[in-house]
């Protein structure tokens, strides 16, 4: 596709961005571009698996936690009800949450489909200081391999920057720069590495896990190279 055209469909600001980074070169525009698509995809590969990792450990764990009352485990239904954990100052983001899904959920509701339906957000939050210490504070429980000292908002800072980079991708924002609009994938890599700093605190092999893994890296030394 040409470069008018894929402008045009694109609009100017979207590629904008990338075209000052190539100089004005038309044809490294649309090559930059279509990487970071690229990479893009590989991304949110990694990043889904590593999703549905976390938030299995952490189910998991309140699983155990908070056993099943009348042989169910639902444990974060029961947290929005009186007396939950959910219910206490600092936790309305949180209650909102799992309230507003399961309301919409209605006759299909089930512990396992709201389980799913929640964001990334959502459990990010766990290890922010309200919502950790609400439920209990024995989340870091399941990161059996956590440095010395490392407490949960170590973890939830590097969640953060995890999500950060989840939502540039879900957005279609490139992923493709480094600081001062040069081409490059430090940032990328890094949040890439921090996604398996946290899949390996869990005891989980991360370079094994993450699909589309090789493909990041590739696609990143394609980019770094352009």
């Amino acid at each position: 596709m040409k470069y008018i055209e894929l402008e045009v469909l694109m609009s100017p600001q979207r590629l904008g961005r990338y075209n000052v980074a190539c100089n004005d070169h038309v044809l490294k525009t649309i090559t930059l571009y279509q990487a970071n698509i690229r990479i893009s995809q590989a991304f949110l590969a990694s990043l889904s698996v590593f999703e549905v990792v976390l938030r299995n450990k952490i189910d998991l764990h309140y699983k155990t936690r908070f056993p099943a009352i009348g042989g169910k485990q639902e444990w974060l239904l029961e947290s929005t009800l009186p007396g939950g954990f959910f219910t206490g100052k600092g936790c309305e983001s949180s209650f909102d949450k799992i309230t507003q899904i399961h309301k919409k959920l209605g006759k299909d509701y089930s512990h396992d489909r709201l389980l799913t339906q929640l964001t990334f957000g959502f459990w990010k939050y766990m290890f922010a200081g309200r919502q950790f210490k609400a439920a209990g504070g024995t989340l870091l429980a399941i990161f059996p391999n956590l440095p010395p000292r490392c407490n949960q908002n170590f973890i939830y800072h590097k969640l953060h920057r995890i999500n950060s980079i989840r939502n540039r991708v879900a957005h279609h924002e490139p992923i493709c720069f480094d600081p001062g609009n040069k081409i490059g994938t430090r940032i990328a890599r890094l949040y890439l590495l921090e996604m398996m700093d946290i899949l390996d605190y869990m005891d989980v092999e991360s370079t094994r896990l993450l699909y589309d893994y090789d493909n990041v890296l590739n696609e990143a030394n394609y980019i770094d190279n352009i």
